[in-house]
């Protein structure tokens, strides 16, 4: 599989353009259309997140959804070369360079929306220091082809699961700890409404807040036509606020910038595997 991805990210930084976008397709036709990876799961994620919804609408988005993830992926394989600085437009980046200005680090949260990676390479080259979180894959060796490319804009890559100290480190060191908090947490989440379905949630973000003090900046990135638009906010933490409440108020950033972009979720993870009891 090494092998395999490092000639496959050889030849989509050397081939023309052109080139590339026929790869895209055909590797397209070749999930959605012949193999259906995933194709069930993304459908029903979709009928449970938007219910009201007719079938045309569905196949649409994920089509759509298909489509942008598998361009999005290869030109994650093929970085620096479609990784274009002019092409992101921050909103409001006071936001998170308020949050760096207390000196107790930012807790950067998000979840598998948009072309995330992109936009910590926009950061990284406007010198924020950069520290994320990541699953370990199953192969060892494409889990270091993928460290190694996000090291070239991270300053280090941690592994969910891993030591809590190495995060309080990054805090206390005033970086910025990336943290995508979506996915299934089984019994360790905590139960919030994702599209008004309780869901397991990863807590890490808000029980680091409550240790260490330390802001919570949501952030997306929706892809308009040829150009990328950021969005902060700052995640409203009080002391007043539990953990459960916290975790509310990221994943409703997070849903709603959903609602507007829905092709540009990764729907294919069993999101609600989970259930409430």
């Amino acid at each position: 599989m090494y092998i395999f991805l490092k000639m496959l990210s050889f030849s989509l930084r050397i081939v023309p353009t052109f080139l590339n976008k026929f790869t895209y397709k055909c590797v397209y036709n070749l999930l959605f259309h012949l193999l259906r990876i995933r194709r069930k799961v993304v459908l029903e994620n979709l009928e449970r997140a938007f219910p009201d919804k007719e079938k045309s609408w569905y196949n649409n988005i994920a089509t759509r959804c298909y489509k942008f993830y598998v361009e999005d992926f290869l030109e994650f394989l093929s970085f620096p070369r479609y990784f274009n600085t002019e092409k992101i437009h921050f909103n409001k980046l006071e936001i998170l360079d308020d949050a760096l200005k207390e000196n107790k680090g930012v807790i950067f949260v998000s979840g598998h929306f948009g072309s995330f990676d992109k936009l910590l390479y926009g950061l990284s080259r406007k010198g924020y220091p950069l520290c994320g979180v990541a699953y370990k894959q199953n192969d060892g060796n494409a889990d270091q082809f993928f460290k190694n490319i996000r090291e070239k804009y991270m300053q280090r890559q941690l592994y969910k699961g891993g030591s809590s100290t190495d995060l309080k480190t990054a805090l206390k060191n005033n970086e910025i700890l990336v943290l995508l908090s979506d996915q299934d947490a089984r019994g360790k989440g905590k139960f919030v409404n994702f599209f008004d379905i309780p869901s397991s949630t990863p807590a890490g973000a808000a029980i680091l807040h409550k240790r260490m003090n330390s802001p919570i900046v949501f952030f997306s990135i929706t892809q308009n036509k040829d150009q990328y638009d950021v969005d902060f906010k700052k995640i409203n933490a009080s002391n007043t606020l539990n953990i459960d409440q916290i975790i509310q108020e990221y994943t409703f950033e997070l849903e709603n910038a959903i609602k507007k972009s829905p092709e540009q979720y990764f729907w294919f993870h069993k999101r609600w595997k989970t259930s409430h009891h």
